[in-house]
């Protein structure tokens, strides 16, 4: 009896311990993507290629998305791993989710907006808490580099560049403000860069782009300017629905990263104007 009971002991030791090396050297079998991603050592995130300052494939540095997830991963004691998805492709956000988070080649996917529209979330994803605010801002040179607000511009007779077709368009519209349009923000900072406006709205990765294009140009960002309240929004990351305790995880580091400053260092360093998310 002793022989039997000794014989069934060593088998259950040996399943047990056959199954814990299994846990242990087959971390796909890990149903909880965060313990997955500890488990691996890495966090897998996804980003369009081609949006930079936020971020940018094959540069250094890689843009503040990038640098922000890092950060995220380092706390969890991961390492980033980033794929890329090309969001300006026919299909736009969508087709980019779908070949990318929802396929599971990453887990979190970086710099979208919550403008309230959830049907761009396909039923299947969700928007973490936001990590950034972000929004139209002031830029001003020669005639105008005294100017701090809209309404100065305004009784000065100063045209304004703006985007056409968009929602800062409509606002500088309504209020009679003089105005110039242009096809989009690159082509706005071009023209500034060239003399052929003194002032403009732009959103506020556009002053990043513009410095690496014209670094001797003298526009710059109207100092402590804060986007008008219909005219800013936050940025948000977004995971799969059911991956609640990845979210958790995200939403506690970022609310570290925003404590300690090291958010804001970050944005700062891509000249990119910080505001933390708006309320």
């Amino acid at each position: 009896m002793r022989k039997l009971f000794s014989l069934y002991g060593l088998t259950l030791l040996l399943a047990l311990t056959s199954a814990t090396v299994r846990a242990q050297t087959d971390p796909d079998e890990i149903t909880d993507t965060l313990e997955r991603s500890k488990a691996k050592g890495r966090l897998v995130a996804c980003a369009d290629p081609y949006s930079f300052p936020s971020a940018a494939q094959n540069t250094d540095p890689p843009g503040y998305d990038v640098e922000i997830i890092r950060e995220v991963a380092k706390l969890g004691g991961m390492r980033l791993e980033m794929v890329w998805a090309d969001t300006g492709t026919r299909g736009g956000t969508s087709r980019a989710f779908r070949n990318s988070i929802l396929r599971k080649r990453c887990d979190v996917f970086l710099g979208m907006s919550d403008s309230g529209d959830d049907d761009m979330l396909m039923g299947q994803l969700a928007f973490t808490k936001p990590y950034l605010g972000m929004g139209y801002v002031l830029v001003v040179q020669g005639k105008a580099a005294d100017k701090k607000a809209l309404a100065e511009l305004k009784d000065a007779n100063i045209k304004v560049g703006v985007p056409m077709s968009t929602p800062i368009d409509d606002y500088l519209f309504t209020r009679d403000i003089p105005r110039s349009l242009y096809l989009d923000n690159r082509r706005i900072m071009q023209a500034m860069a060239n003399g052929e406006i003194d002032a403009s709205m732009v959103w506020a990765t556009a002053i990043s782009v513009a410095r690496r294009e014209y670094p001797d140009a003298k526009f710059h960002m109207v100092e402590g300017y804060v986007p008008e309240a219909d005219q800013r929004w936050n940025l948000n990351f977004v995971v799969r629905k059911q991956d609640q305790t990845l979210m958790k995880f995200i939403d506690d580091s970022v609310s570290k990263l925003l404590e300690n400053g090291k958010m804001k260092q970050i944005v700062e360093s891509y000249s990119v104007p910080f505001y933390p998310p708006f309320s």
